[in-house]
């Protein structure tokens, strides 16, 4: 009977360490999965609508880093910062986008033999930004930083590709300049960037490599408008509420959320969930039937004990209290080897689901058996003990003690 009570307690234990690690996979993805939403201006009536369809690259978006605004209107700052002030905003970045002429650099050559314009031989797509690492590209892991320091708010920055470096000759704290119409500003390389997205364009200027990322003041400087806020909610589960409230906000906007990209995994694990709980009943219902059957055989063994305590007027609840009690120091035995056993064995599959979802992010959580859970499952199965013993004990001692013995006679 220790053994089956065991092998119960092991299956409840594990399942509710399983369904901890579950919780905590389930958290780590909503904390990390960098939900959120872009906010762009509406199109301008009469401008091609397809210009923005390139490939999804990171938050929510189909527009790309190389993509310029030329079908957009300036979004007004206020109405940025109005959005970044929601309580589910965790952080955000605004983004203007230019092209301007290099001065004293020359950017890479395409591959494509496109003949250019003189005005247009020399220009790169400027990105201003107030976090660059908000940027699709960077968010998308299509964009890696390679050396320095991401660009933001500071004053005359410049982020630029390893390829553009080589070719120009720069490193980090070289100058490059820029110029836009009259205007003219000179920023200081902060960093390197390496990868490649898609050029929907097909222009040199639009290339990975001719991508540079300013800080958002110096872009301003330049005359570009503001295109772009990406907002980012503290998990996946304030999503929603945060696209409501920005529509209310910013009704004049184009709000797209990146739900789509974690929803499928988040309603994976919410499936897992659901099949660990109908799991635990089919257990719960396996191990009462099991333990009422045994338990029915462990008081026909004893049934002469049985018959002669009722004949000495030891009342019917006593007897199946001293056959509760005698369940319970089984049950306290096989609970202890069960602790243990559930608990590694619980370790190993959730280590197993984080191994099976290989995601960075995943990879640092350090998966630990919850006590309460723990408690819980121990709970339930002296529960399930009682009622199999109890199930299985009633039908003997209700009966009168004579017949008792002369069943055992």
């Amino acid at each position: 009977m220790t053994l089956i009570m065991a092998v119960v307690f092991t299956a409840l234990v594990a399942q509710s360490g399983v369904r901890s690690s579950m919780a905590e996979v389930k958290n780590a993805i909503g904390t990390n999965v960098g939900a959120g939403f872009t906010a762009t201006a509406a199109a301008v009536p009469g401008t091609n609508p397809d210009a923005g369809n390139a490939p999804n690259t990171g938050n929510g978006t189909a527009q790309t880093p190389t993509e310029l605004p030329a079908d957009q209107a300036g979004i007004d700052e206020s109405v940025l910062k109005r959005l970044a002030g929601l309580p589910q905003i965790a952080k955000h970045s605004v983004e203007a986008v230019t092209m301007p002429q290099l001065e004293g650099a020359k950017p890479v050559a395409g591959g494509r033999g496109v003949q250019l314009d003189p005005e247009f031989a020399g220009a790169v797509t400027a990105t201003g930004v107030s976090d660059s690492e908000l940027n699709p590209g960077f968010q998308g892991k299509l964009y890696q930083l390679v050396e320095g320091s991401h660009v933001g708010e500071g004053a005359s920055q410049a982020l630029i590709h390893r390829e553009f470096a080589q070719l120009n000759n720069l490193k980090l704290g070289s100058t490059l300049a820029l110029a836009q119409d009259t205007t003219k500003i000179t920023v200081k390389v902060a960093g390197i960037f390496d990868g490649k997205t898609e050029n929907p364009s097909g222009m040199p200027a639009g290339a990975s490599e001719n991508q540079v990322f300013l800080d958002l003041a110096s872009a301003r400087k330049l005359g570009a408008p503001l295109t772009t806020g990406r907002y980012f909610t503290h998990n996946a589960q304030e999503l929603p509420q945060a696209l409501k409230a920005a529509q209310h906000a910013a009704p004049e906007l184009t709000l797209e959320d990146n739900s789509a990209q974690f929803t499928p995994v988040l309603q994976a694990i919410a499936g897992v969930d659901k099949l660990l709980a109908v799991l635990l009943l089919g257990l719960s219902i396996a191990g009462a039937c099991v333990l009422t059957l045994v338990s029915t055989f462990w008081a026909r063994g004893r049934i002469h004990e049985v018959g002669i305590l009722l004949s000495l007027g030891k009342s019917k609840s006593n007897v199946l209290s001293q056959f509760g009690i005698e369940a319970s120091i089984f049950a306290a035995v096989a609970a202890t080897i069960s602790t243990v056993a559930g608990t590694v064995l619980s370790g190993y599959l959730g280590r197993a689901i984080i191994a099976q979802a290989g995601e960075d992010a995943l990879a640092s959580i350090h998966l630990t058996a919850s006590a309460s859970g723990t408690v819980a499952a121990l709970a339930w199965g002296f529960v399930i003990v009682l009622i199999g013993v109890s199930v299985g004990v009633l039908p003997l001692i209700t009966q009168r003690p004579k017949r008792i013995l002369s069943k055992r006679s």
